[in-house]
């Protein structure tokens, strides 16, 4: 074991050159557990990274900082932890917040916080790393489960071609596939028109809408009391 590794941080004349090669170590293997899918990894390299980004040192000599903070930015969207997003963003610097990794996200963020999950599809399709793509495919399929909701919501029946554009789809077969392997209760007809299953039947609709969005505002409160 290096003693100039955290959390010992044992200072003498290979130390910093020690610590710039662990924290390398480190950005490779979270960018790796990203690749093979493997979310456990990924949390567990970003908590060993930590200590690594505050040390100034380790900072200089690191050019994937703000690749592996968008990673995890992503990740926290995904899922749905918006208060931890929230308290990282206001960890950042004002030339990181600036960096175009980092802007991808925040745009993200800040569609799904208004609810423009069309702009949310199209600004996912167009990731700045092909690191993003993990994440950023889980937050797709969360984003048009939520539209799918809404459509259930705001119609008796639609036909395929419009749910097609809805969900931004390239085919009607992908569309299909989805609605098959995700709501089952809906019927498509010899027309290609999607029915609705009504309300009642529906599990996904259990839960209120409204006491949802109360939940997040008292989470946003509670964060923002706990800062100030």
């Amino acid at each position: 074991m290096l003693d100039s590794l955290p959390p010992i941080n044992a200072e003498y004349a290979d130390a910093a050159t020690e610590r710039g090669l662990a924290l390398e170590v480190y950005e490779y293997a979270v960018i790796y557990s990203v690749k093979c899918g493997d979310k456990d990894s990924f949390q567990r390299y970003m908590s060993c990274l930590r200590p690594y980004y505050a040390d100034c040192d380790c900072l200089n000599k690191s050019s994937n900082k703000a690749t592996i903070l968008g990673l995890k930015l992503l990740y926290l969207l995904v899922e749905n932890r918006l208060s931890e997003f929230h308290c990282e963003i206001e960890l950042l610097a004002e030339s990181e917040l600036k960096h175009p990794h980092i802007q991808f996200c925040t745009r993200i963020e800040q569609n799904i916080m208004i609810g423009s999950y069309e702009q949310v599809l199209h600004t996912a399709q167009s990731p700045p790393v092909p690191y993003y793509a993990f994440f950023v495919s889980s937050l797709l399929e969360t984003v048009r489960t939520n539209i799918a909701e809404c459509m259930q919501a705001a119609y008796k029946s639609l036909q395929v071609a419009e749910a097609m554009k809805l969900l931004m789809f390239n085919s009607e077969e992908e569309t299909i596939d989805f609605i098959s392997e995700n709501y089952e209760h809906w019927e498509i007809s010899s027309t290609k028109a999607i029915q609705f299953a009504p309300k009642e039947q529906v599990q996904k609709s259990d839960a209120i809408p409204s006491f949802k969005v109360m939940k997040e505002v008292l989470s946003y409160a509670s964060e923002l009391e706990r800062i100030v």
